[in-house]
């Protein structure tokens, strides 16, 4: 299996983490130490932070159900042991269809090789929005 091959299995693994967030499950996926920090701007730091939030969430009425979609749009490595993946995805609740495509949000990830295995250690969401007013003022000629 080649590296990236092996990245894209770990970013499919991610898609369980609404439904079956497992200690074991996220062992498999990220560094002990990682960092994610969310589209709200909250900092979770390690495995327990990161689990803990994702348990909460998974347990919820709101939540339940919910399916965690995404689509890979780059794995560049930066080193052998290193790459950046971006991904857009949202969550999918229980009563929808479809993901809107005002609720997609864009996700920079950063996997490390260690013994062989790609995990991640640190990931950001963004929610993706068009230019702003004063952005728009701003840029015109």
């Amino acid at each position: 299996m080649t590296d990236t091959q092996m990245i894209l299995q770990k970013t499919d693994s991610m898609k369980l983490m609404f439904q079956q967030p497992t200690r074991e499950l996220f062992e498999s996926i990220f560094t002990n130490d990682c960092d994610y920090v969310t589209f709200m701007g909250q900092h979770l730091k390690g495995i327990d932070e990161n689990l803990k939030v994702h348990q909460q969430l998974a347990d919820s009425w709101f939540f339940r159900g919910a399916e965690l979609v995404s689509e890979v749009k780059q794995v560049k490595f930066l080193s052998p042991d290193v790459a950046v993946v971006i991904a857009e995805g949202a969550i999918k609740f229980r009563w929808q269809k479809t993901v809107k495509k005002d609720r997609l949000s864009i996700n920079t990830n950063v996997f490390v090789k260690t013994n062989n295995e790609w995990k991640l250690a640190s990931f950001q969401n963004t929610r993706i929005k068009g230019p702003g007013l004063m952005q728009k003022l701003f840029m015109k000629k």
